[in-house]
């Protein structure tokens, strides 16, 4: 089952990121593939992504189920495929960051990780931040949907630097296991894709938050 963890520290205090993160329209267009999500309920809601892998090269929906909800630490969620025969589970989890690392990513701060890792590591997260800057921009044109996002993010920012330079660190994990008989030639395939879709929604959500 391909399986990737991705971590960001970000320049604002855990009880804003969380009220940005628990709102779904916030970092939902942010995913890879973000065709439209429905909210059934608080703990339920149904996705439809579209990639250019194997059973990606159309639209899939996927119900994301909430088993754990532990405000302000960590949110943990199951994927069931309604369309095709995948599954998986995934988390956010959240934590305190005080002092000079706050804002400053982990991957990236890494002394044991080569040189040309960095670098790409950096260059996909400035990047993703170009990408939000342009989702929130085609989302404002289309629908005028962005302005609560953005003064979020303006009163998010505000409070980050009040609080003295106070941070998060934001982790996301992603396990996902296609089914059926071609199984193990898309997980194959699929393994590539997870680990820039999960550092580009974790670093984009990180460019939301610090935009104001």
């Amino acid at each position: 089952m391909p399986q990737i963890q991705y971590t960001v520290q970000i320049a604002t205090p855990v009880e804003r990121v969380w009220a940005f993160v628990e709102h779904l329209p916030n970092w939902a267009p942010l995913m890879v593939g973000y065709q439209k999500v429905v909210e059934v309920n608080d703990r339920q809601s149904i996705w439809t992504l579209k990639g250019d892998v194997g059973m990606l090269t159309r639209e899939v929906d996927l119900q994301a189920d909430i088993t754990v909800w532990e405000p302000l630490k960590r949110v943990e969620f199951t994927l069931t495929g309604l369309t095709e025969k995948l599954s998986g589970s995934g988390s956010f989890t959240l934590e305190p960051v005080t002092g000079d690392d706050a804002g400053e990513s982990p991957a990236a701060a890494a002394p044991t990780a080569p040189a040309p890792r960095r670098k790409r590591r950096r260059l996909r997260e400035a990047f993703a931040r170009f990408q939000a800057r342009m989702m929130r921009r085609m989302m404002k044109r289309a629908e005028g949907a962005d302005e609560s996002v953005r003064a979020a993010a303006a009163t998010i920012a505000s409070a980050a630097a009040d609080r003295g330079g106070e941070g998060s660190r934001l982790t996301f994990e992603l396990h996902v296991q296609p089914g059926g008989p071609m199984a193990p030639m898309l997980e194959l395939l699929m393994a590539p894709m997870l680990e820039p879709a999960v550092s580009d929604l974790t670093t984009g959500i990180r460019a939301a938050l610090e935009a104001g």
